[in-house]
């Protein structure tokens, strides 16, 4: 298929009464607005809202479906503007802004069945067909892994001192903070959870079936094998399982003074620079990019780097945080 600007797409996704159940059992995100309806009402919502990250994957993948495959998408940036609900349904539209050097740009619009923007300023990139042949990625051999915890142990202990916080308010702390290494292992199983949930399914889907329009590369082996990447892989935003951990290592910590329920996640940033497959081992770090304040509001963004056994850069994210005053 020849991608050229002005090419447009579009996904429907409805959000049943369980989906951020489902998605919070594939992603480990149980923050109680989103799965405890007294919770949310207790902190001004209204109610149970869907994880903004699921909404983020809505559009992620409507580009994908448009690319032809979930490994062609290098990039994804959106801004959250209203929570999603039960019962909602959030109508994907898509338009190619740029393609240059086999690369594509495109811009999605997400809006409720009301007509409200529930993403803001969705931008996306992604590649117009695989750069060349990927071979499987070789195993991990004990000795490797024992090797990179050692290197992440030993940057982790070689850190500067971060001095405490200069100033009263949430997120007032030194530029340059940084939280973790953490370690993740992906597991094939918990990457078709994930791909299943975001697709209308049931991370159970053992006993209730795979979603029919499920790319093969995201759940069969043998078809990851066939395909140009060599294995299966994950979908691009399963990511934000591993790469959000220093997000949350810095809402709990004590220099960073954030009420964590006066807390909503305004902006999220993924550079997706390395497939990920199973038996991949992630170690993310996460800094203090910047903080400012609007009015009796304030926001900071971490920037958070997830390396590869391999030593490579396999995802940069920018979590920004708002913190209700």
């Amino acid at each position: 298929m020849s991608i050229t600007p002005g090419q447009t797409f579009g996904l429907v996704r409805e959000c049943d009464r369980y989906r951020s159940i489902y998605y919070a059992g594939a992603s480990g995100d149980f923050n109680p607005i989103h799965i405890d309806p007294e919770v949310g009402q207790a902190v001004g919502l209204g109610g149970v809202i869907l994880q903004g990250l699921c909404t983020l994957a809505w559009a992620t993948d409507a580009f994908a479906r448009f690319l032809g495959d979930p490994g062609l998408v290098t990039g994804v940036k959106a801004r959250f503007s209203k929570p999603v609900r039960p019962e909602d349904t959030v109508r994907l539209e898509g338009t190619v802004t740029e393609v240059a050097g086999g690369v594509v740009k495109a811009a999605v619009s997400a809006r409720n069945q009301s007509g409200e923007e529930v993403l803001k300023h969705v931008q996306l990139t992604g590649l117009e067909q695989p750069p060349r042949p990927v071979p499987p990625a070789p195993q991990m051999t004990p000795q490797l892994a024992q090797a990179m915890d050692l290197l992440w142990r030993a940057r982790s202990d070689m850190g500067a001192e971060v001095p405490e916080p200069s100033g009263p308010g949430p997120g007032r702390t030194s530029l340059g903070r940084i939280w973790g290494p953490f370690r993740y292992v992906v597991g094939a199983e918990k990457m078709r959870e994930y791909a299943v949930a975001i697709s209308g399914g049931v991370p159970s889907y053992a006993s209730t079936g795979l979603p029919a329009d499920l790319h093969p590369v995201l759940h069969d082996e043998a078809a990851g094998a066939r395909s140009p990447w060599g294995s299966l892989i994950a979908f691009p935003t399963f990511a934000v399982l591993f790469s959000i951990a220093p997000a949350q290592a810095a809402l709990l910590d004590p220099a960073m003074d954030v009420d964590v329920f006066r807390t909503l996640h305004g902006e999220q940033e993924l550079e997706f620079r390395e497939l990920l497959r199973p038996g991949d081992v992630l170690h993310t770090t996460g800094t203090l990019e910047s903080h400012s304040t609007r009015g009796s509001n304030t926001l900071f963004v971490i920037r958070t780097d997830s390396v590869n056994q391999r030593g490579q850069l396999a995802v940069r994210g920018r979590f920004t945080a708002f913190v209700r005053g």
